[in-house]
């Protein structure tokens, strides 16, 4: 009856522990949910991110044709300025030196002046000329560096969008891998505890079809309700009846009668009458397995108890009984005996 109770005792934990796996499970198949739901909407996230990328981009590469539309129109133009300024001071050149062949006959102060012109106009010349030089690189610098700016921010903007969406990315999946191990994990703890839960109800439907099968049900108790202070030999017969399942214990002769084969356990006391020494025997068919002694080692010590305890394999027709050995008499209550002798199958 112990093992059943403790039995019932292991299956109990084993069901708490089962629903307490199986809530993990939940608790986990939820927040894979939760997970999925956060990836999806990463996933969103990167795709509207991606799209507004790619209008910057766009709007970079249009913003980068319209410069280069404006460069090839400027040095047009400034190849148009430049031939047109560079004729029209060569016809002045022209101009200046006719005149200055023209009047050669003028006073020496007309002469100089005359002399004078062409330098000027020369002078003229080289300085707009590096006004116009220094104008356009200084708008070819600004260009240039406009473009650079403009191609170090795209620049940035792509390195840092790939590295924080690769960052994502990366923990995301490390987090799924994590869960996945989480699950695969418990998942095998569930295989182990459904193994061992089915085991223990393959047990337990075994122990219920012996216990609902009345003849594999076998179990006596009895004992002895006088005392004797002169046996001395034969088989101790425990006369009264306190349990005898199945019917195999005869309590006229004191034999039990394996009435089925099977694994039995058998249990004897002993008890001496006075400060005498009993030693008694559980026979099997005749042959003696254990052995229970009452044993008092000085006058002042009385009644004293032996036990014994064996587990017998028994075919079906098997007898068991409780034979004397040693000693003389033994000591027991009436109504309640201290001298017993039970078994049961195992």
């Amino acid at each position: 009856m112990k093992d059943m109770v403790d039995l019932k005792q292991s299956m109990e934990t084993l069901k708490t522990s089962q629903q307490k796996t199986e809530l993990q499970v939940t608790a986990l198949q939820q927040e894979v949910k939760e997970l999925k739901r956060e990836n999806q909407r990463l996933t969103l996230e990167n795709r509207q991110f991606g799209e507004t990328f790619n209008a910057v981009k766009e709007n970079f590469t249009h913003m980068n044709d319209l410069f280069l539309e404006f460069a090839e129109q400027f040095e047009e133009k400034r190849e148009v300025f430049e031939k047109n300024t560079s004729a029209i001071l060569g016809d002045l050149k022209v101009e200046v030196r006719y005149l200055s062949i023209t009047h050669l006959d003028l006073n020496k102060h007309t002469l100089e002046l005359d002399k004078s012109i062409p330098a000027l106009i020369e002078q003229k010349y080289e300085t707009l000329s590096t006004k116009l030089n220094t104008s356009l690189d200084t708008l070819n610098n600004d260009l240039l560096a406009s473009s650079a700016n403009i191609s170090k921010s795209v620049f940035y903007l792509e390195n840092s969008q790939n590295t924080r969406v690769s960052s994502m990315f990366d923990e995301m999946n490390k987090t799924i891998g994590d869960i996945r191990s989480d699950v695969k994990q418990s998942q095998y703890d569930q295989m182990k505890l459904t193994s061992t839960v089915s085991s223990l109800e393959v047990f337990r439907m075994n122990v219920t079809r012996n216990k609902c099968d009345l003849s594999r049900r076998v179990a006596f108790t009895a004992g002895v309700t006088s005392s004797s202070t002169s046996w001395n030999s034969g088989t101790l017969v425990y006369n009264k009846v306190i349990n005898n399942v199945g019917g195999g214990y005869n309590p006229n002769t004191g034999i039990f009668t394996a009435p089925v084969v099977g694994d039995y356990v058998f249990y004897v006391t002993i008890q001496s009458h006075g400060s005498n020494e009993i030693d008694i025997d559980i026979v099997l068919n005749g042959s003696s397995k254990v052995r229970a002694e009452a044993y008092t080692y000085s006058a002042n010590e009385r009644y004293d108890v032996g036990t014994n305890l064996v587990t017998l394999q028994l075919q079906k027709g098997d007898t068991v009984w409780v034979r004397y050995y040693s000693g003389t008499g033994y000591y027991t209550h009436s109504d309640v005996p201290t001298t017993t002798f039970s078994g049961f199958l195992l």
